[in-house]
């Protein structure tokens, strides 16, 4: 099922796809979902239409979060908890070498300022 993920959001140009959540850390049940983020120039910054531009009800285990590139920058910037976890302990399925190389450039820098305590995050600078 991942092998086909990146495959399917082809047409969307992604620049990173992460496998996050339970599938990711290796601690997911039968019962799970499979959380996956994708993030484009081309999904929709309003939440609810990046879900329509990405869930397919053939396949309601995977659950998808779009993301518009600026947008997730943007969090990133911010130190926001969800997108540190998600890079912390995410699973990249595909990405575009020059937008992740930044991405994780600017996560390193962000990172310093954080402490991660269990699932938590405290800004510490």
């Amino acid at each position: 099922m991942l092998k086909n993920i990146c495959e399917k959001y082809r047409d969307l140009k992604p620049k990173l796809v992460v496998l996050f959540g339970s599938h990711a850390r290796g601690d997911y049940t039968d019962e799970s979902d499979i959380d996956i983020l994708v993030v484009s120039d081309q999904i929709s910054r309003d939440p609810r239409i990046a879900f329509q531009q990405l869930y397919d009800p053939k396949e309601p285990r995977i659950v998808p979060m779009g993301m518009n590139t600026n947008i997730f920058i943007s969090k990133l910037k911010r130190g926001e908890p969800f997108i540190l976890e998600i890079l912390e302990d995410g699973r990249v399925l595909c990405r575009d070498e020059e937008f992740y190389n930044q991405v994780i450039k600017l996560y390193k820098e962000i990172r310093k300022s954080y402490v991660r305590r269990g699932r938590a995050w405290i800004k510490v600078s």
